[in-house]
């Protein structure tokens, strides 16, 4: 069966606004190409044309650079939920095995690359960060993931998570049982990482460390300028100079 990607792109990025110039945070330029352009053409190298994105806030700046790439869902409650509300929106076009994504993350293709190569469930982790108040930790054990949390406390955190995951058959119904059971318990305000660390102890998910590779999630005007000025010159395809290259090459 085919794989198929959702991209998880409702929220308004309201923590970027000064930067933003009134676009949505998928559509931010680093390196003259957008965010979500650059996700887009690194599964179209890997095969992967069956491509979902959520939408929420500024949803037509976001179909209007897709296009018919990718098929829509839109959570016209983005303003009051999060992105598990967003994710089990999706729930009725996912047919199998997927891979899930967050929109505002620029990353190595070599990071994509390692979690697909994965037969089974996966998750993308950087054991040289998690330490920062934002970020999104991941307790490992035996190399597969046991919990994710911002919370999580200090002696449990093994890395950061990058927001690159996959998920095979079985992970998949337990995923979409465990967003809808934590939404019918109100908490359509949480992360999409609860329902992953909610299953993590019942399905395996090998944890994929891919530390020493650039990647970067843009939340704040500050990450976009880090992205633009460290992290993009060293992912090929990103900047323009790695266009040529890659040109090249071809």
């Amino acid at each position: 069966m085919k794989k198929q990607v959702i991209i998880l792109a409702a929220g308004g990025g309201t923590r970027l606004r000064s930067a933003s110039g009134g676009k949505h945070k998928s559509l931010m330029e680093v390196g003259h190409r957008r965010l979500i352009e650059y996700q887009m053409g690194i599964l179209a190298s890997v095969g992967i044309d069956s491509v979902c994105v959520v939408a929420g806030c500024c949803a037509g700046q976001v179909r209007s650079v897709v296009g018919d790439r990718a098929t829509y869902i839109t959570n016209p409650d983005y303003s009051q939920t999060n992105s598990l509300y967003s994710l089990w929106l999706a729930r009725d076009w996912v047919s199998g095995p997927f891979a899930l994504m967050n929109c505002d993350v620029l990353a190595h293709p070599d990071i994509y690359h390692r979690v697909l190569a994965v037969n089974g469930s996966a998750l993308a982790y950087d054991s040289s960060s998690g330490s920062g108040e934002e970020e999104m930790k991941v307790a490992v054990e035996g190399g597969f993931v046991k919990a994710l949390s911002k919370g999580l406390p200090k002696h449990q955190i093994s890395g950061e998570n990058v927001g690159i995951l996959q998920f095979d058959e079985t992970a998949t119904e337990l995923l979409f049982a465990e967003a809808a059971s934590l939404i019918a318990l109100g908490n359509e305000n949480q992360w999409a990482p609860a329902a992953v660390s909610g299953i993590a102890s019942r399905v395996p998910i090998r944890a994929v460390d891919i530390a020493g590779l650039s990647w970067i999630e843009i939340d704040f005007p500050q990450d976009l300028e880090r992205a633009r000025r460290e992290i993009c010159p060293n992912i090929p395809g990103c900047s323009d100079r790695s266009l040529v290259e890659v040109r090249i090459a071809a």
